[in-house]
């Protein structure tokens, strides 16, 4: 009996050390400066239907995303990603519609940091803000999506 928890362990451990190296080659130390380097680049602007996306850092170091071509003379040309709610509602008024919605990371039992919901507000002619709702009851902004075609409406 003994010996077979011995085995049984062993054999667990070469398979567990196996699916390491393979998802290791998946991150970034698991690949040749080159690949990383490439990756980096076709990263940082891609083509979506709504127009090309851009992955900037904005205030506080907060990763986000703009959405599509600015718009001549639109009000999201002020804001900045990292921006809090209430700073955007100063600076560009209240959008005429807005809503939430969980992020899957409310499902992750004892989470309890922040992005578990995101606030979706919709301006006419402008586009779309999204909000990341943190722990402290505070949000800022995590995304800008440029459309001059934008009802108002969710």
């Amino acid at each position: 009996m003994n010996q077979r928890v011995r085995i049984s362990g062993i054999v667990l451990g070469v398979a567990a050390l196996a699916f390491c190296a393979d998802a290791s080659a998946g991150l970034p130390w698991g690949k040749k400066k080159d690949e990383t380097k490439k990756e980096d680049d076709k990263a940082k602007t891609e083509q979506t239907d709504q127009g090309p996306v851009k992955k900037v850092k904005g205030l506080h170091d907060i990763e986000g995303e703009i959405i599509g071509d600015p718009i001549p003379g639109s009000k999201f040309s002020k804001l900045e990603i990292g921006m809090s709610q209430t700073q955007v509602n100063d600076m560009i008024g209240s959008a005429k519609e807005c809503g939430s919605y969980v992020t899957g990371k409310a499902w992750i039992p004892f989470h309890f940091g922040s992005d578990n919901s995101r606030q979706e507000c919709n301006y006419k002619g402008q586009g779309r803000l999204i909000f990341s709702n943190q722990a402290n009851g505070s949000a800022y902004l995590l995304k800008i999506v440029y459309d001059a075609k934008e009802s108002g409406y969710r």
